[in-house]
């Protein structure tokens, strides 16, 4: 799986754009808007889609 373009923070819902992914994981994230670093708590748009219905 290539790099997402961003991950939505779960925490507040905002696009993030600073985090690294690798081998389709979230390695590391910050959201800039509540602070969230929680890597579990970043989801690609297709996962927050699926998890939202």
């Amino acid at each position: 799986m290539d790099a997402p373009e961003y991950l939505i923070c779960i925490e507040c819902e905002t696009p993030c754009y600073d985090f690294e992914f690798k081998s389709g994981e979230v390695t590391d994230a910050i959201c800039s808007i509540c602070g969230n670093e929680e890597t579990d708590q970043f989801l690609t748009e297709t996962q927050y889609e699926e998890l939202i219905g």
